[in-house]
C-alpha cells in the first residue's frame, strides 16, 4: 500500500440533511491571547538560553500548556513598560548572586505595577542589598507575600501547615526532612497557598509560604520545586509544573496549539540517522556475505512496511567514494529512496561530532588533530575479508584505517579529507541525497549529527535551503529517567534560530553509547506509554541509526516497534511533517472572538488545537468554521482543523446528554482517522474532501 491522494464525495442519506454550518456573527470585541512568556536569566552564570534552568526544567511543561518562551539576559537592556503588553508574564529562576539588582528591581517594580504577571522560582533576587527592601516588599505584596528577612537553615522542628496535593507531590512526596527555606509570610486572603510550613524563630512561630499563586503570578521556593536523589543522581519534580504554571500564568481557557496529534490520533513518525550505513552486519545470516547495515534495514524494516513512512538521512560522505564512502552505499540509497514510503533526508555531509568546533573553524588546527590521532589496527579477519572481496571485484565497506575517516568522536567529524564548508555541509549534503532519489523527489529535512548542538549559522543554512531541521533532545521517561525533566521542550533556542528536537531518543542512549546491551532499545516502550498518559506529551517517534542493522538484538528491537506502530491507533506521517508542525507552533496567533469561541491564524502546518479538562464541553459545529471534528484523550478535547481554512473559528458549548448533532451542525464530523484531510466542501447532503495518508 502506497501513499494515496483522493477526492472523496460522501452522501450521507441515512442522516437528516442538516443546514450547513455557518460561522458565528462576530460582534464580540476580539481579544488576542498572549502565549509568550518572557524568561529572564543571568548570563553571568547561565551563559546561553539553552543552558538555563528555565529551558531545561520549565519550558516543556510551558510548551504543553501552549506557551512559547522569549529569553532575555537580565544584564542586557530590558523591555520598556509599554512593550510588556505582548507578554503573558515573566518567569525567573535566579539562584546565583546577581550583579544587575539596582537596575533590575526598579524595572520589575514598574512592570508588575502595570499588571504584568510574575512567576518566581527560587528567590526574587538572590543577594538583595539593604536599600532595595522597599522595592522588594512592593513586588512581593503583589504576589500576596510579605518580606521578613528570615531564613530557616535547621528545619527539624518545622512542620507542614498547608499542603495542596493537586500541586505538591507530583513525582515524589515532600521529604520528611524538609530542605532549608527563605521565609516569605502569607498575606491573608491575597494568595492561594499550595505549600507552607511553620517554624520557631526567636521564640516566635512563623508560617513560611513555599508555593503560592494569585492573579499576579506565583512563587515556588527552589528546594520545594525539584528534588535531587544523590544515590541515583536523578532529579524529580516535587511541584506539579503543569498545574502550577497554569494557575500562575492565568487559568483562562484557550485552544492550545498541539504538536502531538493529527486527525484525532497520536502522530507516528520514524527517522533514521545514516551512522553505520556501510558497516558490515554481524547478524549470522548476513555476515558472511558482507551485507551492510543499511541493506539489512532496507530488507527487514523498511521495504516490508509500505504503510509506515520513514525518513532516511544519508551521510553524504558514506556515499561519496572520493572522501571515503562506497559505491555500494550509493546503490542502497537509490533503492531506499525509490520506495514511496521513504522520505529523502540528509544527515550532513562530513558528519560533524562537535558542531561548536566548526563555528570558528581552522583547517590547520583540524589537520593537527588528524596527524595526532591514533587509528585502530584492522583485525586479521577484517584484513582477510578485505583481500577476498577485492579479489572478487566487490566493494567492501569504507576503510576505517584511513586517517581521513574518524573512527570515533575523538576527532571533530567523520570525513576529514576536505576542509569544512558550511554550504557544502548543508546544501551540498541535501543535493547529494536528492541526486540518489527518483527525479522530482526532494529532500525535505536535515538531521543534526554528533552532539546535535548546531550553531546559529548552521540552523539558518537549513532554512535558507528550504528544509526542516531536527534531532537532539533525547527524550526519556522510564525507570532509568523517572521524571518529565528528561522530556525536552519542542525546540532549542539558538540566537535567532530554532532547532527542533526529536520526539523520542534513539537506540544509542539505551545501549550505553552502543556498547550494549544491544536489546536495550526495547525500553523505549516505557517512554511511549508515559508520554501518552496521563497526558500526551510527545508523538510516537521511532528514531534509530543504520547501525541497528549490525546486531541481531538491536534489529529485533526496531522490528518490534515497527510492528507496534502498525497495530497502534496512530496517524503515520513523514518526519518533515512533524518538524513543520513543531516549527509552526511558535507562530500561531489566537484571538478570542466570543465568550466560548476563538479564531486561529498563522498556524502554518499545525492542524490540531487542544482544550484540557474538557469532559463537559464539545464543539459547537454551527458556530465553528474550518473544524473537522474532535476526539477525546485523558480528559482533553483534540480539535482537528481544516488546513485549507486560513482563519478557522473553534466554538465550544456544554456537552449534550445524547451526543447527537444539534441543528446547524455539519452533516458529519470526524472523530479520528489514520489519514489527514483538507479542503472540505459541504453539499446538500454530503461533502467533498481531499485525503492523503499511508495504509488503509
Amino acid at each position: 500500500m502506497l501513499r494515496f491522494v483522493l477526492a472523496t464525495l460522501v452522501c450521507l442519506a441515512a442522516l437528516a440533511c442538516l443546514r450547513p454550518a455557518t460561522a458565528l456573527e462576530i460582534e464580540y470585541a476580539g481579544r488576542p491571547i498572549s502565549r509568550e512568556i518572557l524568561a529572564l536569566y543571568d548570563g553571568r552564570h547561565e551563559k546561553t538560553p539553552q543552558t538555563t534552568r528555565i529551558h531545561i526544567f520549565a519550558e516543556m511543561p510551558l510548551n504543553w500548556l501552549g506557551y512559547k518562551i522569549a529569553y532575555r539576559d537580565v544584564n542586557d537592556p530590558l523591555p520598556q513598560v509599554h512593550e510588556m503588553s505582548r507578554y503573558r508574564g515573566i518567569l525567573t529562576w535566579f539562584i546565583e548572586p546577581m550583579a544587575a539588582v539596582d537596575t533590575y528591581l526598579p524595572w520589575l517594580d514598574a512592570v508588575t505595577a502595570a499588571g504584568t504577571r510574575l512567576v518566581v522560582m527560587s528567590e526574587l533576587v538572590p543577594n538583595e542589598p539593604p536599600n532595595s527592601v522597599p522595592t522588594i516588599k512592593r513586588i512581593l505584596t503583589r504576589l500576596g507575600l510579605g518580606w521578613t528577612n528570615q531564613f530557616v537553615a535547621v528545619t527539624h522542628r518545622a512542620k507542614v501547615a498547608t499542603l495542596d496535593k493537586a500541586i505538591i507531590g507530583f513525582e515524589r512526596p515532600l521529604d520528611k526532612a524538609l530542605p532549608d527555606f527563605l521565609v516569605y509570610s502569607v498575606l491573608p486572603g491575597k494568595a492561594d497557598v499550595h505549600l507552607s510550613v511553620t517554624a520557631q524563630l526567636r521564640d516566635a512561630a512563623v508560617e513560611a509560604a513555599l508555593v503560592t499563586t494569585n492573579v499576579a503570578g506565583g512563587y515556588a521556593s527552589d528546594e520545594y520545586a525539584l528534588s535531587h536523589d544523590p544515590n541515583s543522581q536523578k532529579d524529580r519534580w516535587t511541584l506539579n509544573p503543569f498545574r502550577f504554571f497554569k494557575k500562575a500564568f492565568g487559568d483562562d481557557r484557550f485552544p492550545v496549539p498541539d504538536v502531538t496529534t493529527l486527525s484525532g490520533r497520536r502522530m507516528y513518525f520514524s527517522h533514521i540517522d545514516g551512522d553505520g550505513w556501510n558497516n558490515v552486519s554481524e547478524i549470522e545470516s548476513y555476515r558472511d556475505a558482507q551485507v551492510t547495515s543499511a541493506e539489512v534495514i532496507r530488507r527487514e524494516v523498511i521495504e516490508p512496511y509500505p504503510d509506515l513512512p520513514v525518513s532516511v538521512g544519508v551521510i553524504a560522505g558514506d556515499v561519496t567514494p572520493e572522501i571515503g564512502g562506497t559505491l555500494s552505499g550509493r546503490e542502497i540509497a537509490r533503492k531506499l529512496y525509490s520506495l514511496p514510503q521513504v522520505e529523502v533526508a540528509s544527515h550532513t555531509y562530513s558528519h560533524p561530532f562537535n558542531w561548536e568546533y566548526f563555528r570558528s573553524y581552522s583547517r590547520a588546527n583540524e589537520e593537527d588533530l588528524i596527524e595526532k590521532a591514533v587509528k585502530p589496527l584492522a583485525s586479521i579477519t577484517d584484513r582477510v575479508r578485505s583481500l577476498l572481496f577485492k579479489t572478487a571485484g566487490k566493494t567492501l565497506a569504507a576503510d576505517k584505517s584511513n586517517k581521513y575517516i574518524a573512527g570515533s568522536d575523538i576527532l571533530p567529524r567523520t570525513y576529514l579529507k576536505e576542509p569544512f564548508d558550511l554550504a557544502r555541509e548543508v546544501q551540498g549534503a541535501l543535493s547529494v541525497a536528492e541526486s540518489l532519489a527518483p527525479p522530482g523527489k526532494k529532500a525535505k529535512i536535515y538531521f543534526w549529527s554528533g552532539n546535535t548542538t548546531p550553531f546559529e549559522a548552521a540552523i539558518a543554512a537549513t532554512r535558507t535551503a528550504g528544509v526542516r531541521n531536527m534531532n537532539g533532545g533525547d527524550s526519556r521517561l522510564d525507570k532509568e529517567y523517572p521524571s518529565i525533566y528528561y522530556v525536552p521542550p519542542i525546540s532549542r533556542p539558538v540566537g535567532q534560530q530554532r532547532q527542533i528536537f526529536a520526539a523520542n531518543s534513539n537506540e544509542n542512549t539505551y545501549t550505553n553509547d552502543w556498547l550494549g546491551p544491544y536489546f536495550g532499545f526495547f525500553m523505549l516502550q516505557q517512554t511511549l506509554d508515559n508520554t501518552e498518559r496521563p497526558r500526551r506529551l510527545k508523538p510516537f517517534n521511532l528514531y534509530y541509526h543504520m547501525y541497528s542493522g549490525e546486531k541481531a538484538a538491536a534489529l529485533a528491537a526496531v522490528k518490534h516497534f515497527v510492528a507496534v506502530a502498525r497495530r497502534a491507533d496512530v496517524i503515520p506521517v513523514d518526519a518533515s511533517r512533524y518538524a513543520g508542525i513543531a516549527d509552526d507552533f511558535f507562530g500561531v496567533e489566537i484571538e478570542q472572538v466570543d465568550a466560548s469561541a476563538w479564531a486561529i491564524r498563522n498556524r502554518g502546518t499545525l492542524s490540531t488545537v487542544r482544550f484540557d479538562e474538557a469532559d463537559l464541553l464539545e464543539i459547537d459545529g454551527a458556530q465553528s468554521l474550518g473544524v473537522f471534528g474532535a476526539n477525546r484523550h485523558q480528559g482533553s478535547l483534540y480539535v482537528s482543523l481544516d488546513p485549507a481554512v486560513g482563519r478557522p473559528i473553534v466554538a465550544l458549548r456544554p456537552r449534550g446528554q445524547t451526543g447527537q448533532p444539534q441543528p446547524g451542525d455539519p452533516v458529519a464530523s470526524m472523530v479520528e482517522s489514520r489519514w489527514s484531510f483538507s479542503g472540505r466542501q459541504d453539499g446538500h447532503c454530503g461533502f467533498q474532501i481531499d485525503a492523503q495518508g499511508y495504509g488503509p
